[in-house]
């Protein structure tokens, strides 16, 4: 059977075979293969090449790197919109929950997190906080109209479940197509990419309601309590340059 497109790899046409190793391991593999090259004759201009671990543990890693920049720069934002570095620590803990579903997800599924999974690992770094945005956005808008903190919360988590719910439901159900999909011809297979998503959003937005609340709480009475230790402080440095300034005005001068 012919494919059904044409790929390329390096400014050249490329066609890709993917095995899957048993009880061999990859470096036996690899060596079989450079002796299987010696013994065929390939064609003018034809040749072919291998990719295994080493490779595709360095593009894990470039990935992490991808991950770990975004992470920093939803921070920075999300420390500018809310006005305080400290509140947007209690949303980017969700992602952390979110790997736990990923984990999960795979672990159901009898698979292992390949190079789409992980690349569907870094898109959901943006989207498993947008829960997280939309619940402590609408607090801090409640806790502005004088409302008190724990009355915020509960408000804000009854009234942001239904958009939060069906935010995530409708990423969660366009997922499910691409886990049912089969390899296409150069064994390319999108299923860990779809149990990647899933299985983070669906945690994410469960425990976000749960959890995000929680951190919120205590990284807000952290902030509060910074705040009053710096004003202990400065005042506590300023009390002897007043009574300086008191005795020596009391003082009668001398003749």
């Amino acid at each position: 059977r012919t494919p059904r497109g044409v790929f390329r790899s390096n400014k050249k046409t490329s066609h890709m075979i993917t095995v899957e190793l048993t009880k061999e391991g990859a470096k036996e593999a690899r060596g079989r293969l450079l002796a299987l090259q010696q013994l065929i004759d390939l064609p003018e201009g034809v040749s072919f090449s291998g990719s295994g671990r080493a490779s595709f543990n360095e593009e894990l890693a470039n990935l992490a790197y991808a991950g770990s920049i975004s992470v920093l720069f939803i921070y920075l934002l999300m420390g500018f919109l809310f006005e305080s570095f400290i509140l947007p620590l209690s949303i980017i803990l969700t992602i952390p929950l979110a790997g736990l579903g990923v984990t999960w997800m795979h672990c159901l599924a009898g698979k292992d997190i390949d190079f789409l999974g992980a690349v569907g690992g870094v898109l959901l770094v943006g989207v498993v906080v947008n829960n997280g945005i939309v619940l402590i956005d609408y607090v801090n808008r409640l806790r502005h109209g004088g409302m008190e903190r724990t009355a915020a919360l509960l408000l804000a988590a009854d009234r942001r479940f239904r958009p939060i719910a069906m935010t995530a439901l409708t990423t969660i159900i366009g997922m499910v197509p691409l886990t049912l999909q089969r390899p296409n011809d150069i064994g390319m297979s999108y299923k860990s990419f779809g149990l990647t998503l899933i299985g983070g959003m669906t945690t994410a937005t469960l425990l976000t309601l749960l959890v995000v609340p929680v951190f919120y709480t205590l990284f807000d009475d952290a902030r509060n309590a910074f705040g009053r230790r710096v004003v202990t402080v400065l005042a506590t440095r300023r009390r002897p340059a007043e009574s300086v300034r008191t005795e020596v005005a009391a003082k009668p001068p001398s003749i």
